[in-house]
């Protein structure tokens, strides 16, 4: 654990969690965001084991490490659960550059420790928000078109209280309350506007239209809206249609009517909550890779798109080039063997969702399961938010990527799981160059002893050739796999549903 006792920055700071700047933060796996007024982000990332603790800060390492000479582990304070909190001392230099120390340590950790006291680095910048895109969002949530209205199946948060979470969680912007409605209304079913405007684009083809950035496949549009059946979420349900800025409708014909008339006032409505959202995710706090070692995905999450829409959702599919009227519709097998082949690195077009069990997303699959695991040396998931405390539905556990986003394939593998057959690929998020420096190896060193002594106490690490191994390649097997327990460190194997 670890407090902040000494502070100089000119700007306002704030913690994502609400409590006050001073309070006790940490523990394993923990991940605590520091909010720099007009400046940026600071994650700060706590990882222990028995001999070794570290805090990693934007990818740099404070870290303390036990003195080879004193092996026995009861001649020192045990760091997995030390009485003592590391006091820390911040400085923000008004270039966005920090510098964090270590202070007023106790004698009796010096002398069983080796400690770095001091590192730096910059902070995680905050998000651009136009103000324009802010007033849009504004009025269509005056207008009652955000967020989605009379939601049947989840508990509907209040207004003052999304209001609140704003507040908590985007404080530097005067846009906090667009920013939250935003991230809630995707939880809903307006996810669907905003999924099915951005993936039936011609990302190849620029429209010269600075709203409307890529022509869209209009037939296959207004196709899978009309096929919209799930739950209430149908064409003939008010609610499901005003997503679309339209009427219910009872044939094809008169919803293609309608969409024509409204198709570009719904493209620019798509575009600009997906900019706000993206926005909002890209502030919301980090979840720890030590907490999280794998996240999933059940795709394609909107069921009448099938597998055969899955490779539209990428920017590398060549469909996207055109000429617009074509069909933005590709086989996975086709997919798999080209653009999305192992090795290959996509680029989603749209927001992505991900869960933390695999069960859980297997709820979701209509043929795919993907399987998301971290890039080697960060303690973080950069590359996705933890969006659960602005959900709809308390209980529905989700994290989400930006479009834009890259992953590598790392594996690719037919399956059958509880006699459905699935499509499981293995993914890696790719790093951007400028991005976040890798964390130095004591995470390594952290994961392999907790490991170990996982192993010595339990004796109950059992790797099997069924399993996915560390970095997710999933072997030939009978649909078995190895999975992090949920806040455990010992390896353990589950079956699906």
């Amino acid at each position: 654990m670890w407090h902040l006792v000494q502070i100089l920055a000119a700007s306002r700071l704030w913690f994502s969690d609400g409590n006050s700047i001073a309070a006790p933060r940490g523990g394993h796996g923990v991940s605590s965001r520091l909010i720099v007024d007009g400046q940026g982000f600071l994650d700060v990332t706590e990882m222990r084991s028995l001999d070794l603790m570290v805090l990693d800060a934007n990818g740099a390492t404070l870290w303390l490490k036990r003195h080879e000479r004193y092996s026995s582990r009861f001649a020192c304070p045990s760091l997995q659960n030390s009485p003592y909190l590391l006091s820390l001392s911040l400085r923000i230099d008004d270039d966005g550059n920090f510098n964090l120390s270590i202070v007023d340590i106790p004698s009796i950790m010096t002398a069983c420790y080796s400690i770095s006291n001091q590192v730096s680095g910059s902070l995680k910048p905050l998000p651009e928000i136009s103000v324009e895109d802010a007033a849009f969002i504004n009025k269509m949530i005056e207008q009652k078109f955000i967020p989605y209205q009379n939601i049947p199946d989840a508990p509907k948060k209040p207004i003052q209280e999304i209001r609140a979470l704003g507040r908590q969680y985007f404080p530097f912007t005067p846009y906090n309350f667009e920013l939250a409605m935003t991230l809630y209304d995707w939880t809903t079913a307006s996810f669907a506007r905003m999924v099915l405007f951005k993936i039936f684009q011609y990302t190849g083809i620029d429209s010269g239209i600075a709203a409307l950035p890529h022509p869209l496949d209009r037939e296959s549009l207004a196709v899978n809206i009309w096929q919209s059946n799930f739950s209430v979420y149908t064409p003939q349900d008010a609610d499901y249609m005003r997503t679309f800025l339209m009427q219910p409708a009872h044939s094809f014909d008169n919803l293609t009517a309608q969409l024509e008339e409204v198709i570009d006032q719904v493209h620019n409505f798509s575009e600009t909550e997906n900019r706000l959202l993206v926005a909002a995710m890209q502030s919301m706090p980090r979840t720890s890779i030590a907490s999280r070692p794998r996240l999933f995905s059940g795709q394609v999450d909107i069921e009448q798109l099938g597998t055969g829409r899955f490779g539209i959702e990428f920017e590398e599919c060549p469909l996207n080039k055109g000429p617009v009227g074509v069909e933005l519709t590709h086989s996975l097998t086709d997919a798999l063997a080209s653009y999305m082949a192992i090795g290959k690195t996509i680029t989603t077009k749209m927001v992505w969702s991900f869960t933390d069990s695999m069960k859980e997303a297997m709820h979701y699959s209509n043929g795919i399961l993907l399987v998301l695991n971290p890039p080697s040396g960060v303690s973080v998931w950069d590359s996705v938010s933890f969006i659960t405390p602005l959900s709809d539905d308390p209980s529905k556990i989700e994290y989400t990527a930006a479009p834009g986003t890259k992953f590598k394939i790392q594996s690719v593998q037919d399956n059958s799981l509880s006699g459905k057959p699935v499509t499981i690929i293995g993914l890696e998020p790719v790093l951007e160059r400028d991005g976040p420096l890798k964390t130095r190896p004591m995470l390594e060193e952290i994961r392999q002893q907790r490991l170990n002594a996982d192993v010595a106490e339990n004796n109950a690490v059992r790797l099997t050739e069924q399993s996915i191994e560390s970095h997710g390649s999933v072997q030939s097997g009978r649909g078995r796999y190895k999975s992090r327990r949920r806040g455990e460190d010992e390896w353990m194997d589950e079956y699906l549903p």
